[in-house]
């Protein structure tokens, strides 16, 4: 979510604020929308795929991710445990595609161990305590959440559908999300005057996240009639689930938003990264994402198929 608005004012002498460095000059809708574009197909080729393709696509965004989030890291002094940290992740991805792996609390605990004993060769260090907690908060924030789009996709194993449906529960999920981005970034550069939030994130205002709120609801709506439904036509959703997700949504992808932005103000960081035109890094375009689809997979598993 990305509104327009005025810069944040400058701080006061008796306060200490952590200034973010510059954005990138790569903002322009023009670039915006061509790294879209370019995404969008993929995104429907490999979640139509499932499986293996899916989890690889999955697998590089959490590993850009985490690359991002460990840079910030550093920037503030930490060390972090870098390649731990990546194998931890690919493992909860794993676990996320195949659940019922043998030994997986063992593989925890070790990991957990080994995380600590590694910290035994620089005793002589500051912060130790600090660096071990990015380390594992990495492959939580990052990891974790991302693997909510891997559990999406293999949803349909355990809720008693074809196993293509998969895609569309996955798509659901970005629908919902990204219309609340954009009602979130075209109402606030429009009508946006009220920042509530600008000791987080000075572009946003209240009546873009009003918009955002209002539009996930509406790309709720437009899902449940487009696509979530079963080959035969019948419905997935009831009116009550399309207002409740687009409602949970509407809130919850906007603090993961302005929960990235609180980890780049905290790094003085402006981008996670320029990896991406016109969004930045990963971290800045799939934010509201890792808040938004385990709102869908877990109102869907609970709510709507009621597995246990």
């Amino acid at each position: 979510m990305r509104p327009e608005e005025a810069p944040p004012a400058p701080a006061h002498d008796d306060q200490q604020v952590l200034t973010a460095r510059p954005k990138t000059g790569s903002w322009s809708l023009g670039l915006r929308i061509g790294s879209s574009v370019l995404f969008v197909p993929l995104l429907l080729m490999l979640a139509r795929a499932g499986g293996i393709a899916w989890l690889a696509l999955v697998a590089v965004q959490a590993i850009a991710g985490l690359i991002e989030f460990y840079g910030m890291m550093r920037a503030k002094g930490h060390v972090v445990v870098q390649w731990l940290g990546f194998l931890a992740l690919l493992a909860v991805l794993g676990l996320a595609y195949r659940p019922y792996t043998p030994h997986a609390a063992f593989l925890a605990t070790a990991a957990l161990m080994l995380l600590l004993a590694l910290a035994l060769r620089h005793p002589e260090r500051t912060g130790i305590v600090e660096s071990l907690s990015v380390t594992i908060f990495g492959v939580l924030y990052v990891g974790w959440l991302s693997a909510h789009f891997v559990l999406l996709r293999e949803l349909p194993w355990r809720a008693g559908l074809d196993y293509g449906d998969g895609m569309k529960l996955v798509l659901y999920a970005f629908l919902v999300t990204w219309s609340c981005d954009t009602g979130a970034y075209a109402i606030g550069r429009m009508f946006g005057r009220t920042r509530p939030w600008a000791a987080i994130s000075p572009r946003k205002t209240l009546e873009g996240s009003a918009g955002g709120f209002a539009f996930a609801i509406l790309g709720a709506w437009i899902g449940s009639k487009w696509f979530m439904h079963s080959a035969a036509g019948l419905p997935w959703l009831r009116t009550l689930d399309v207002l409740a997700i687009g409602a949970l949504v509407g809130v919850c992808s906007q603090v993961g938003d302005l929960a990235e932005s609180l980890l780049k103000r905290d790094s003085a960081s402006g981008d996670s990264s320029d990896l991406i035109p016109g969004h930045g890094g990963v971290l800045d375009r799939f934010d509201s994402l890792y808040f938004g689809a385990p709102i869908v997979y877990y109102y869907l598993k609970i709510v709507v198929f009621q597995i246990p």
